[in-house]
């Protein structure tokens, strides 16, 4: 039993590509929600009100996930670090 626990641990990449990935990963969340939240929200019939802080959402989900993916990579170099 203890040798099929080792074998189920044990990691398939390193922690650089899993940061990478990560990082690429989130990239395209935040341009994919950028461009069909803009191609939805325009086609909605919205008062102008309404339809700025539409694409103000939207830009700002979109930033989270460009921030996240700066960030990412940061944050594994730190634990790396620290062990």
């Amino acid at each position: 039993m203890p040798e099929l626990l080792r074998f189920l641990h044990r990691p398939l990449t390193s922690v650089t590509l899993d940061a990478k990935a990560g990082q690429l990963v989130s990239w395209f969340a935040a341009l994919l929600v950028l461009i069909l939240g803009f191609y939805k929200v325009v086609r909605l019939p919205l008062s102008e009100t309404e339809l700025f802080f539409g694409l103000l959402l939207v830009a700002t989900v979109s930033l989270l996930c460009v921030l996240i993916g700066l960030v990412l990579p940061l944050a594994v170099r730190h634990e790396t670090n620290r062990e």
